[in-house]
C-alpha cells in the first residue's frame, strides 16, 4: 500500500517518498490558475494572509477563538466567515481534510477547507481571501470533491466558496456545473505529461 505524507516545509506532498503535485500545482501546470505574471512578494504576501485566516476561522468553528488576539489585518475576514455561519447555519464536521488521492492513476495531494450541512444538504466549502473570484475555483471545489467521494448515496452535494471580504462582508458562490469534473480531470493529466517531461513542480 502507498504510504502518503505531507511536508509543511516547502508544502509538499510524497507517496511512497515521491512529490506529487497538489490540486492548485496541478492548476498551475495545466495552465487554468497561472500566476506566473504576478511578482512573487505578492503572492507570498496573499498566501500568508489566507493561511492566518484559515487558522483563525479553524479556532472559531472549534470554538476556541479570542478575537481580541487576532492582528487586525485579518479580523474582517474572519468577521466575514463568522457571520456567514451565524446567516446560513452552516455547520462544519470535518475541517481541513488533508491527503492524496488519484483519478485515472494519477497522484494529488488535497486540502479540503470544510465538509459539512447546510439546510440539511451535504456541503464541501472552500473559504477564500483574495480579491478577486477566480475561473480556477470551481475546478478546484471538483477536484476535492472527487478526492473525497463527496455527497450523499444519491449523489447530492453542494460545492460552495464562501469568499470573505476584508470589511467583514461575504459572498457565497455556488459550483453545479458538472463539466467542472472533466476539467480537472484533463487538467490532471496535462500536469502528470508535463513533469514527466521535464516539468517541475511550481513553488
Amino acid at each position: 500500500m502507498a504510504t502518503a505524507t505531507f511536508r509543511e516545509i516547502g508544502h509538499i506532498y510524497e507517496q511512497d517518498g515521491v512529490a506529487i503535485p497538489s490540486v492548485t500545482q496541478v492548476l498551475t501546470l495545466a495552465g487554468i490558475d497561472d500566476v506566473s505574471h504576478i511578482p512573487l512578494y505578492y503572492l507570498e504576501r496573499a498566501a500568508a494572509l489566507g493561511t492566518a485566516v484559515h487558522e483563525a476561522c479553524e479556532f472559531l468553528d472549534q470554538d476556541d477563538l479570542d478575537l481580541d488576539s487576532l492582528d487586525s489585518t485579518i479580523v474582517g475576514y474572519v468577521l466575514g466567515y463568522q457571520k456567514f455561519k451565524e446567516e446560513t447555519g452552516f455547520a462544519p464536521n470535518v475541517i481541513e481534510k488533508r491527503g492524496v488521492s488519484a483519478s485515472s492513476g494519477l497522484a494529488y495531494g488535497y486540502c479540503v477547507d470544510r465538509l459539512g450541512v447546510l439546510d440539511g444538504q451535504p456541503v464541501l466549502l472552500d473559504i477564500k481571501t483574495s480579491s478577486k473570484v477566480s475561473h480556477a475555483w470551481p475546478i478546484q471545489t471538483a477536484a476535492y470533491a472527487e478526492a473525497t467521494n463527496f455527497g450523499n448515496d444519491n449523489g447530492e452535494g453542494l460545492r460552495l466558496i464562501v469568499h470573505v471580504a476584508k470589511d467583514g462582508s461575504y459572498k457565497l458562490i455556488r459550483q453545479e456545473d458538472v463539466y467542472d469534473f472533466h476539467v480537472w480531470g484533463a487538467a490532471l493529466k496535462v500536469a502528470h505529461w508535463k513533469l514527466n517531461h521535464g516539468g517541475k513542480l511550481p513553488r
